[in-house]
This record gives C-alpha cells, structure tokens and sequence, in this order.
C-alpha cells in the first residue's frame, strides 16, 4: 500500500493495525486479527503502568510535584492516542482512509495536469509539516533517554533515579532493566503518538486539499464551461448546467466528508484541547523549577512539540473553516450574463450554502480555529502562575 498524502504514515498504521484491511483470505484475515489483538493489548497494558505509576507517586510517603506532572501529561497524551487508534481503526476512520487512497488514484489517473499539481502542491506541504513533527518527537524520545540518572525535587532532599518513562516496573529493584522497560515502553507508546497524530491531521486537512481543488474549478468556470461545449459540441447554457452540476456534488461530498469526520474525532479533540493548558503550563513549570541542563532541553523541546501539535490541528481545521467559506465568493464572482435562470438560481443556493463554514469541534463545545491556539496559551499563563504560587 503506497499513497503520497499519508506518506511515511502508512508503514507505522499497518504497524499498530489501522489502515483498510483488504484481505480476502480468511486464513490472513484471522492471523491479522490476532495480532492486531496482541499490538493493542500490549499498548493496553503499557498505559496501564504508567497509571499505576501515577497512584504511586500520590499515595507515596513524599509527594512530588514535578514527578507528577511529567507523569500526568505523558500518559493524557498516551490515553488520548489510544482513543484515536480506536478511531481510525473503526468504521469511520477507515472510510475516511479509503475516501483518501481512492482519491489519489482518481487524480493520478483520470484528471488533468492543473488540478494534479494542486494536489502534488498540497502534499508537498503536508509532507514537510509531517517530517518536522517527526523530528521534533524524535529527539523528545532520545533526550528522554539521555536525561541525569539523578534529580532532586526542589529544596528537598530526597534524590531518586530518573529512568526514560514514568511508568511501572516489574524489575524496580534493578535499575538498568527498569531503565531498559520505561525506555521500551516509551518508544513503543510514542509510535502509536505520532502516528495518530499525523493521520488525524491528514484526515483534516485531505478536507482542505478538496476544498482548494473545488475552489480552482469554480473560478475556472467560464472556461471549463467553454472546453465542455468544445468537446461534447453543445450549447453553453447545457455545458453551464452538466458542469453546475458537477461541482455541486463536489461540494456536497466535502460538507459530507468533513461531517463524518467531525462526528468521529469531535469528542477526542475534547481530549486534546481541554487539557492542552494544564500540560503545557505543567511542563513549563518543570522546566523553570529545574536546574538541570539537559533537562531544560529535553522539557524546552517537548514544549515545542505541544505547542506545534496544537498549532497544526488549529491552523489545518481554520484552513477548512475559511477556505470553505471563500467559496461563496467564488460562486459569487463567476460571469452570470450568460447563465440561464435555473443555473442562477443554483448559484444563489451554492452561495447560501457556502456561507455556512466547514468546521472541526471540540465536542459541542467550541469550534477549533486560530483562536482556540490562542486561548490554550492563555490559560497555560494562568495555569503557571497557578503552579508558582504552590
């Protein structure tokens, strides 16, 4: 399975089992099934230690603050991929997911240069966003790794070795096989991280690439209209309505694309930006309160990699809010003198329509937009000043 807008994602899907299973055989069908079964229980299960980890440290003789916020925001992250591995793995996540690899095999096949260089443009662009976040988790990972063995919380002190993960530990009187264990578990968490993340956002902003592609036919209109008369040899008021006709239903596809994700990824945008403040307020905290100089690294990069995450969902679901939008003006600017009534009165139905934005919800409610980013940085403000005074 090879598609240029997932990109390197779909190795790590089929990896965690999430992409389209189209196998026939039911010998394959079983065997992948049970393994999907393990990958996930393993996933389970790894999670499950780092809330037993985080029990410990609140009912530990010494409660420590910054021990708990690490563990607090790495496994909200960790919960909140799992639900969306969920999600791309059920039934709207994969039809979202076959919507997108059939799309690219139409373009690639049955449409022209210009509209195929807008989707080369678009995945050139998504690519690079990808690539950048990768790196960015990468070097989380591997400065989690390469942290002090040793910490001291505040003015206190009680000193305990610090491994990669903040999770439980069978070997907990070994400090290098429960070094080895939080670092395996890590990792293996961080795969199912990322590639959630990454497809999440692709399945957002496949809705954009839609839209920029509607958008250059409706303002090519007059002159598709003209090619269509060219080569079907009638009239241009009967190429206005075949081709009217066409990017309705365009337009309806988007609008019907863009509700089923909503309705899907809705309730775990909750997840995602809710405690967005609290997180990142949380690791600027440690970040401030430690002296450590790899450390201050290894958090600055991981607050980074928050901030961006957030950015990418805010600015990929206000692209669709706004370019959705636009396309009333589109409708609005195409040559009218010489469309017949009925095809004038569908224009005026597109622009009603088009009026009323694509979004992309926190559950219901708030709409995801720039100023969504905006208000998480705020409240992380508050929030850290919150933490300072404790």
């Amino acid at each position: 399975m090879k598609n240029d807008f997932f990109g390197f994602c779909i190795p790590l899907a089929r990896f965690i089992y999430i992409t389209p299973d189209k196998t026939t055989q039911n010998v394959y069908r079983w065997r992948n099934k049970l393994w999907a079964v393990f990958i996930y229980g393993l996933a389970i299960f790894c999670h499950l230690t780092e809330i037993i980890k985080l029990f410990q440290i609140v009912t530990a003789k010494y409660f420590l603050l910054g021990e708990f916020i690490r563990n607090f925001v790495i496994t909200s992250l960790h919960f909140t991929s799992l639900g969306k591995a969920m999600f791309i793995g059920g039934k709207t996540g994969k039809k979202a997911f076959e919507k997108i690899l059939d799309f690219e095999k139409h373009v690639y096949r049955n449409i022209g240069d210009d509209i195929r260089l807008i989707y080369k443009n678009k995945v050139t662009s998504i690519q690079k966003v990808k690539i950048y976040y990768l790196i960015g988790i990468i070097l989380v990972v591997i400065f989690y790794v390469a942290e002090p063995i040793h910490i001291q919380d505040g003015n206190q002190t009680i000193q305990f070795r610090q491994v990669p993960l903040s999770s439980w530990s069978p070997f907990e009187q070994y400090y290098w096989l429960t070094f080895i264990w939080t670092g395996l578990t890590g990792i293996y968490l961080s795969i199912f991280f990322v590639t959630t993340d990454l497809i999440c956002y692709s399945f957002i902003d496949f809705g954009v690439c839609q839209l920029e592609i509607l958008q250059y036919n409706i303002r090519n209109f007059n002159r598709d209209c003209e090619e269509i008369t060219r080569v079907e040899k009638c009239c241009k008021i009967k190429s206005a309505r075949v081709l009217q006709k066409k990017l309705i239903r365009m337009h309806q596809d988007v609008i019907s694309y863009v509700q089923m994700i909503n309705e899907g990824m809705k309730n775990l945008m909750v997840l995602d930006f809710l405690p967005g403040s609290v997180q990142l307020a949380g690791m600027i905290y440690q970040m401030m309160t430690n002296l450590s100089v790899i450390q201050c690294i290894l958090l600055g990069q991981f607050i980074c990699s928050l901030i961006a995450r957030v950015f990418i969902y805010s600015n990929s679901a206000n692209n669709l809010s706004q370019l959705s939008k636009q396309l009333a003006v589109d409708w609005f600017e195409i040559d009218w003198t010489e469309l017949p009534k009925d095809v004038t009165n569908n224009l005026n139905f597109c622009i009603m329509r088009s009026q009323k934005n694509l979004q992309i919800t926190v559950g219901d409610l708030s709409v995801i937009t720039m100023e969504s980013f905006l208000t998480i940085l705020k409240g992380t403000y508050s929030y850290l000043m919150l933490l300072m005074t404790i």
